[in-house]
């Protein structure tokens, strides 16, 4: 069979309609095709821009972040804050970058400027808002005849800085270098913790631990604890947090006794925990000024707010307290130099002084907590020894330079604690490297020679920061410093001073000074002392108080009974030396919480890290006032 081609012409020219209803159909889906192609192309390249806009206006913020930091870290000792308002210059706006170009490998990506607000101020924090744009392919400003604005972004974010007690206060031992517990009876109720190694020695010492807490809320009647910190990661709010935290290694533990001996409450390589700096203590007087505080023995005013300050003070102050005549705190006093403090004391307050401390003999509480720990570490008991405690007396002893416990003019005491001064592993020389800490020139690795050797340590140069003409432009030095001078706490300047210092000996921590009205103030007794060892003891076996140094806590101790630190002793290096049956160190739950605690205006301040209180896209541009397309 064979087909026949129709002949019909009608048939034909439907066939034909069709195929240009099909070709004029493929024509326009194609150019249809072509023309969302150029339109997702061009909102592809427009997505990519404003992306590449924003992260040019984040690098804004972080640039007048590093601004503030800057300042904050230029002002030392001296109220930090204040010298961030400093930038100011006495307005409450400022755009310190302006159309600056952000660079790559030679190549200009983009540009930005800046603009910071000052929103709020108070003694102890301040806020600020930080407005940044990015622009691509530059600036407007800085666009040639030929080119446009391709793309900007813009964004605000509030932070606050605020003062507040640092964290090593959350310890009942802390040491800045490396920290060691040698020795089978010591018993630490509470945390440890170093910024360099921590080191048992193969010993048995008991570390029983403390949960810690966000905040502290006293209503009155009863005190509430919030934001228990897990740890040890185990999920379980059970009181069995705490332990033993190190910047380095934990070593020689394995025999360490209590759930500090535990693998889950131990925390090695952990950041680094800022001790606050003593060298000034300008902001201290500002709180005690307007604190009102005072020291009285016998209803006799021994001090105000502040000691050295006014005609006929001599600076040195010397303190003894007896039952029947306690030492009578009220808030914070600074001392404008060294202090002898020991005896009976009572009421709530703390000492900062700008030299030594010198303990001769024991220091107690009349009216000390109920016992000097909860019942255990669980949140309901500690709430409970809180609340029952609250009032109770309460010492904070701060020196920025060393606290001397004891005798230290006796010949037991110079040899046991000169020798911990001279060992290599108690070095206080600064020429501790990049990270401050001595004893890690070979890095976490161990090995030198690698890459990450801490090539600064042990090189024979203090490497500091300096002022500059800019920071000087900006008001950024301090009252008694110029351009070219060391910034106090920049790199190896670890005691925040600007002198370079070497290693601590024990004519550092001497009194050479006489015992007597004449150069001290306070209660000294009538015709004075005629030698320290007239008022100091080897026996001083019991501290009542938070003792915090930059420098050395020194203390021989012999004794038939347990020595004890009812509170914390917070320290760069320390010389503990004991022949008491054992020592304990009990912390004081009263510092719990940071500034909500009942001790948080009592403690040495840090500024905290810049807190986010907002973060947001800008449909204006604040640095040109336009509007976003």
């Amino acid at each position: 069979m064979r087909i026949r081609p129709s002949s019909d012409p009608a048939r034909s020219g439907m066939a034909l309609a069709a195929t240009l209803v099909v070709f004029i159909g493929m024509v326009g889906l194609t150019m249809a095709t072509l023309a969302m192609s150029r339109i997702e192309v061009r909102d592809s390249r427009r997505s990519i821009d404003d992306v590449r806009a924003q992260y040019l206006a984040e690098s804004g913020v972080e640039r007048g972040l590093q601004l503030v930091a800057g300042a904050i870290e230029r002002a030392g000792a001296t109220a930090p804050l204040e010298n961030v308002v400093n930038l100011f210059g006495g307005e409450t706006q400022f755009r310190p970058f302006d159309a600056v170009s952000l660079m790559d490998d030679g190549a200009q990506v983009g540009a930005y400027s800046v603009t910071l607000t000052l929103l709020d101020q108070a003694a102890d924090r301040i806020t600020l808002r930080v407005e940044a744009t990015g622009y691509l392919p530059d600036h407007p400003r800085n666009l040639g005849p030929n080119q446009t604005l391709d793309q900007w972004e813009s964004v605000s974010t509030t932070v606050r800085y605020q003062l507040e007690p640092s964290e090593v206060f959350n310890y009942a031992y802390f040491i800045n270098n490396w920290g060691w517990l040698y020795g089978n009876t010591i018993d630490v109720n509470g945390n440890v913790r170093s910024n360099g190694q921590f080191d048992a020695g193969g010993y048995k010492p008991t570390i029983n631990g403390q949960p810690a807490y966000e905040a502290v809320n006293a209503d009155g009647a009863t005190v509430t604890l919030t934001g228990y910190q897990d740890s040890n990661g185990d999920g379980l709010l059970d009181g069995e947090d705490g332990g033993i935290w190190s910047g380095w290694d934990i070593a020689n533990s394995a025999n360490v006794r209590g759930i500090g001996g535990e693998a889950r409450n131990q925390h090695e390589f952990d950041d680094q925990v800022e001790m606050p700096n003593l060298s000034d203590l300008s902001q201290y007087v500002d709180i005690a000024t307007e604190e009102g505080s005072s020291i009285t023995i016998g209803g006799v005013t021994m001090t105000n707010a502040v000691y050295g300050d006014e005609p006929g003070e001599k600076g040195d102050i010397f303190l003894y307290g007896t039952p029947a005549d306690p030492i009578v705190l009220d808030g914070p006093v600074v001392i404008d130099g060294d202090v002898i403090i020991y005896g009976t004391v009572t009421g709530q307050g703390s000492i900062f002084a700008s030299g030594n401390v010198y303990i001769p003999d024991s220091l107690e509480y009349a009216n000390p907590p109920t016992s000097v720990r909860p019942a255990d570490t669980t949140q309901a008991e500690t709430e409970a020894w809180l609340t029952a405690n609250w009032d109770k007396d309460f010492l904070g002893l701060y020196s920025a330079e060393n606290i001397v416990v004891g005798d230290h003019t006796h010949k037991t005491w110079k040899k046991y604690v000169g020798g911990w001064m001279k060992s290599s592993l108690n070095s206080s020389v600064e020429d501790a490297g990049e990270d401050g800490i001595p004893n890690t020139k070979a890095g976490k690795d161990g090995i030198l020679g690698t890459a990450d050797d801490d090539v600064l340590e042990g090189d024979g140069i203090w490497t500091v920061e300096t002022y500059s003409e800019t920071d000087d432009e900006l008001g950024l030095i301090p009252a008694g410093y110029s351009v070219g001078d060391p910034i106090p706490g920049s790199g190896e300047d670890i005691d925040g001073d600007g002198t370079y210092d070497t290693q601590t000996t024990l004519t550092d921590v001497t009194l050479t000074k006489s015992i007597n009205s004449g150069q001290f103030g306070g209660n000294v007794p009538l015709g004075g002392v005629s030698k320290y060892s007239d008022i100091a003891t080897l026996y001083a076996g019991r501290l009542d108080a938070v003792m915090y140094t930059n420098h050395s806590f020194c203390w021989t101790v012999f004794g038939g009974a347990p020595a004890q630190i009812n509170g914390a002793v917070i320290s760069r290096n320390e010389n503990i030396v004991y022949g008491t049956p054992s020592v304990e160190m009990n912390y004081d739950c009263r510092l719990l919480g940071g500034v909500t605690g009942k001790a948080g205006k009592l403690l040495p301040q840090i500024v905290r890290p810049p807190q986010i209180l907002m973060w947001r896209k800008l449909d204006t541009d604040p640095n040109r006032g336009e509007v976003a397309p």
